[in-house]
């Protein structure tokens, strides 16, 4: 899975840092360097989840997600409204979160990983912060 982070120059590094504290995410994430976008506001960085496996989807989803939460309501808190995360899962789904949805941002990773599975088709979303 992908994980692109959008905000100020510091988002990305902050981001990696925070996961890399996660035990359970420990050895599992890279950094990539992505092309900077004509007229994009703010850096892009992409960071990559490795060794995803199926039985560890949803202890995973929930690690992740929590982690996220808690990194962009540290964001908001600083007054950083604009950092945003994408994560895309290998087969192309994709779901976005910005800091002002950091409370979301558990519940939308848990359903973009577990897309098929049964705890996914028994959850609700009003599509708020999902991608396509």
């Amino acid at each position: 899975m992908r994980i692109t982070v959008a905000g100020d120059d510091t988002a990305g590094e902050s981001l990696l840092d925070w996961l890399r504290q996660e035990p359970g995410l420990r050895g599992r994430i890279r950094h990539m360097s992505q092309p900077a976008q004509p007229g994009a506001m703010g850096s892009i960085s992409e960071l990559v989840v490795e060794g995803v496996v199926t039985g560890t989807i949803g202890s995973l989803a929930g690690l992740l997600g929590q982690s996220l939460s808690v990194w962009l309501n540290q964001r908001l808190a600083c007054g950083d409204r604009n950092t945003a995360v994408e994560i895309t899962t290998a087969d192309g789904r994709s779901i976005k979160v910005t800091a002002v949805e950091s409370a979301e941002a558990e519940r939308l990773v848990r359903l973009a990983l577990a897309h098929g599975e049964p705890e996914a088709a028994s959850s609700t979303s009003t599509g708020d912060g999902q991608g396509g």
